[in-house]
């Protein structure tokens, strides 16, 4: 969580380099696994470090056109 915020969501990007691949509905493609922090970190990730993700709704990438 950011220190005072409601957190955020967990948002995986895939690419492709050079390989063309389909992704069918429902198909895993990984698994994330959340531990917690023996200690808290001298830095929070968030808005101070210039995220492009803190406190963003969920949405298609920009290489998604709506039809």
């Amino acid at each position: 969580r950011e220190a005072g915020g409601a957190g955020s969501r967990i948002v995986l990007e895939v690419r492709s380099h050079d390989v063309p691949f389909i992704l069918e509905h429902g198909q895993i493609v990984g698994r994330f696994v959340l531990e917690r922090l023996t200690d808290r970190p001298s830095v929070l990730y968030g808005s101070g470090l210039g995220s492009n993700y803190q406190k963003q709704g969920l949405k298609l990438s920009k290489h998604f056109r709506a039809k």
